[in-house]
């Protein structure tokens, strides 16, 4: 049976969709890099939040395979990826938090 999995970061400051959209390619390629079978169905895509006059941009992370054990593996390759990446070019997105890992 499969297992499925989801994170959610925000950008609070993010200004620019484009910043968003390269560290999603950075992502996605560092994801590629470990070789998924297909049973693993890795989906990592851009949104748009607002709450109480606050908004920003968001990534999401789902992921959907049968050991929870890869999916964990999957999923700190890519909040490194992401945290990597805020770390040289903080200041193209911003502040960022990261929402805890949730199994579904």
């Amino acid at each position: 049976m499969s297992k499925m999995a989801c994170r959610e970061i925000y950008f609070v400051d993010a200004t620019r969709s484009r910043s968003i959209d390269f560290l999603i390619d950075k992502v996605k390629e560092a994801v590629e890099k470990l070789g998924l079978s297909q049973e693993y169905d890795v989906r990592i895509y851009k949104n748009i939040y607002s709450c109480c006059g606050v908004g920003g941009l968001s990534v999401i992370i789902e992921i959907v395979g049968p050991k929870e054990e890869k999916i964990r593996e999957i999923d700190l390759r890519a909040i490194s990826k992401i945290l990597e990446h805020c770390e040289k070019e903080g200041c193209d997105v911003g502040h960022h938090v990261i929402q805890q890992y949730e199994e579904i």
